[in-house]
């Protein structure tokens, strides 16, 4: 049982001399230098501190560590109560693209991950997949990433709050794939077209990426769509800023509304707030 350090402690997004945690969603893909990646940097993004989660789905957070270089650190991932959600960590592989350092491919990594950065190195990227259960009540629950390294600790605390709608059971994980170099939402908007356009023949995948995560997830997310608001799944594309169904389904060019609209339809879906796209639409 991992315990939530004391507040004493808490180093949270500064942490100590050469070490840090910075969490991000997983429409921010950071570089091993610790900036965003140049497809998904946006003026600003969203802050990570207490994320909406929907019951039997999964939430997924891609999170950095920084440590003194040459010395091993290690990352616990503490939850109260303990165990209200399934938290798996993986680290994230890099694929040099048109030369820049991409991370993609996932590495399950057991807890607790202790490892060391490369030589040059400045941060290390994880990704955080948590699945809730159904069963979980709607109550605030706290989840720390724990970071120790050089005797110290650093810790990002979050407060995540479950909602009220339970998920569909998992779809078959079937859909295409942007390439790697492409922006991080793109996976998501492929996985809408298909929904709303037709056309698009899926393709079977397997859960070794982050835009198969992404994938997974905004497959997710249509499914209880379609459940709870079918009325809006047609539309949905607004959300991302497009001017029109034909611009939505023809054409290839990037959400206008940024690399991380899908959050505003995941808190239509979850939270119930406005998109007065839609609401235009009436």
């Amino acid at each position: 049982m991992i315990r939530l350090l004391p507040l004493v402690l808490l180093l949270a997004a500064g942490g100590a001399r050469g070490q840090r945690i910075v969490v991000f969603s997983e429409f921010q893909r950071p570089r091993p230098d610790g900036e965003v990646c140049r497809p998904d940097r946006a003026p600003s993004r969203r802050e990570i501190l207490s994320p909406a989660l929907v019951r039997n789905g999964w939430a997924s957070f891609l999170f950095t560590v920084e440590a003194p270089p040459g010395d091993y650190y290690t990352i616990y991932i503490a939850q109260n109560p303990d165990n209200t959600a399934k938290a798996d960590v993986y680290q994230l592989e890099y694929a040099d693209v048109e030369g820049e350092w991409t991370p993609d491919r996932l590495r399950p990594a057991p807890q607790p991950v202790q490892a060391v950065l490369s030589e040059g190195q400045r941060t290390q990227a994880y990704l955080l997949d948590l699945f809730l259960p159904a069963s979980a009540p709607v109550e605030r629950f706290r989840l720390e990433i724990q970071l120790h390294a050089a005797g110290r600790w650093t810790i990002y605390p979050m407060e995540m709050r479950p909602m009220a709608p339970v998920a569909p059971d998992a779809v078959p994980l079937e859909g295409r794939l942007a390439p790697v170099g492409a922006r991080a939402d793109e996976t998501a908007a492929l996985a809408l077209r298909a929904a709303v356009c037709g056309g698009i023949r899926p393709e079977a995948q397997t859960l070794g990426s982050l835009r198969a995560v992404i994938l997974r997830n905004t497959l997710q997310d249509l499914a209880l769509a379609r459940r709870e608001r079918a009325a809006s799944v047609p539309q949905l594309w607004r959300a991302g800023g497009w001017d029109s169904r034909e611009s939505f389904c023809q054409g290839s060019a990037p959400a206008p509304r940024g690399p991380e609209w899908w959050l505003r339809v995941r808190g239509f879906l979850y939270q119930g707030l406005r998109l007065p796209e839609l609401e235009l639409q009436r």
